[in-house]
């Protein structure tokens, strides 16, 4: 798709995973596209929900992989354990034996407890599933955005605050004076370019990424095929010489 679309480099930038990056480097050459390995890692700003972009020019070193394990997987497995024991609370005949024995991949934790309780009849859906989580009232716990700065820079790469304009009530929304009190943790880049983004809030990222001497990137974020053709692989992108002479910097 980016090949057809015509683009010169291609990121994943998963959500808390890089389990597609050793695909990415090897689909690169098959193509003729540049691979850029990524992560888009959830974490929190202020008290809200934040992304922050992770990119590697030689693919992340094996800390990132130590991050995600103590930030994400133990975590998932935190909570899910404490939504058992709520459920049990409640008299639903549900173990931990139980829930232990249906996790096949700790990748898919949240899957596996969704999957136990179906074959329990204690939910037929999705929503019912969530509606129990949040009754429960257990939070996941999400590493702070300085710490997901470092985890990045730790593991050699950079960071980049991933759609600061996209306020959808789930996604905090980042003015200049959070910006800049992130580049100075280390924050090095502004996903200027979003689909959620608006020509005027484009123009003023831009600006805000010049004056900090931040780099600019861009993508469309796109989860899976989308309508919108600025949601697809190359509807939304960047300029690659900039961010490929800022990684060489």
């Amino acid at each position: 798709m980016a090949l057809a679309r015509g683009l010169t480099a291609l990121t994943f930038s998963d959500h808390d995973c890089i389990d597609s990056i050793a695909e990415g480097q090897r689909l690169s050459p098959v193509y003729g596209v540049t691979f850029l390995p990524g992560i888009e890692i959830t974490s929190s700003w202020r008290g809200e929900p934040a992304h922050i972009l992770g990119f590697f020019p030689d693919g992340p070193l094996p800390s990132l992989e130590d991050f995600l394990a103590e930030n994400f997987l133990a975590e998932r497995r935190r909570r899910n354990l404490a939504i058992v024991e709520y459920m049990q609370g409640l008299g639903a005949a549900v173990t931990i034996a139980e829930y232990d024995a249906e996790v096949e991949d700790p990748e898919h934790e949240s899957r596996a407890l969704y999957e136990l309780l179906v074959k329990k009849g204690v939910v037929s859906n999705w929503e019912e599933f969530g509606a129990i989580q949040e009754a429960s009232g257990v939070q996941l716990r999400r590493p702070l955005v300085p710490e997901a700065i470092r985890a990045c820079h730790e593991a050699g790469g950079i960071a980049v605050v991933a759609h600061p304009g996209h306020d959808t009530g789930v996604v905090f929304t980042f003015d200049e004076e959070s910006i800049a009190a992130l580049a100075a943790e280390g924050l090095d880049g502004v996903e200027v370019w979003h689909p959620a983004h608006t020509q005027a809030q484009e123009e003023e990222y831009a600006r805000v990424a010049d004056r900090l001497g931040l780099v600019k990137t861009g993508g469309s974020d796109m989860h899976i095929p989308r309508p919108e053709p600025q949601k697809m692989v190359g509807g939304t992108y960047c300029d690659w010489d900039e961010v490929l002479r800022y990684l060489e910097r």
